[in-house]
């Protein structure tokens, strides 16, 4: 019996879904595409590949698309990132790209799958939060990663918590200032106070302390 040609490579010794071809040596510059281009802010020239190379290119999307989580896509339907304008869309964007479809037609649907994408490539490529540093030590406390399954950024640690440190992680105060756990540890260490009945004839402790926030002075109160 006489197998198809692969729709990749044109071979008839092998089905597509088995196609291991190099593509002419273009295998992986093909593969790239496929993963990074709805992130690219520059879109590729279609146009100017062949039909197998564009039917390879919508194989590799399809497993881009299965990154992101359908739940995650869809509260990004329906919240402040405003994403994609509904479910459809989404449904869409999950559906694969038919290998049968004409040259034309094939463009077309990587365009427009493209599109649909513009404020995912804003986020991704134009509003990475800044890392967050330490007024005290100015290390680097916190930076943000590109989450594929979540299309949006994650914000994590970059300074290691020391064993036995009172507090773990950083600390962000009433005021809104943000210290690493270390500095603000020896911090409370050095500058804490116990604090007093305000009455001139009850000079005895409350049994609270408190601390001012290094940054704005601004005094916070605690149980020892």
């Amino acid at each position: 019996m006489n197998l198809a040609r692969c729709a990749f490579c044109n071979s008839p010794s092998h089905i597509t879904s088995n196609c291991n071809s190099n593509m002419k040596g273009r295998r992986e510059i093909l593969s790239n595409i496929g993963g990074t281009f709805m992130l690219d802010d520059v879109l590729p020239d279609f146009k100017s590949f062949p039909i197998n190379e564009l039917r390879f290119i919508a194989s590799i999307y399809e497993n881009f698309q299965k990154t992101p989580s359908r739940r995650n896509m869809r509260t990004c339907a329906l919240d402040e990132c405003g994403y994609f304008d509904g479910t459809d869309t989404i449904d869409y964007l999950y559906s694969p790209i038919p290998i049968t479809l004409t040259k034309s037609r094939m463009i077309r649907e990587l365009v427009r799958r493209w599109t649909m994408y513009t404020q995912v490539r804003i986020n991704y490529n134009h509003e990475k939060p800044e890392d967050g540093d330490c007024p005290i030590c100015m290390d680097c406390m916190s930076t943000h990663i590109w989450d594929p399954t979540k299309l949006n950024w994650d914000k994590i640690a970059t300074k290691s918590v020391l064993p036995g440190a009172l507090f773990l992680g950083n600390i962000r105060t009433q005021c809104g200032h943000t210290f690493c756990g270390g500095c603000w540890e020896l911090h409370v260490k050095a500058n804490s106070k116990p604090e007093y009945h305000d009455n001139r004839f009850n000079q005895e402790p409350t049994g609270r302390s408190y601390i001012q926030c290094p940054m704005c002075r601004h005094i916070m109160y605690y149980i020892k």
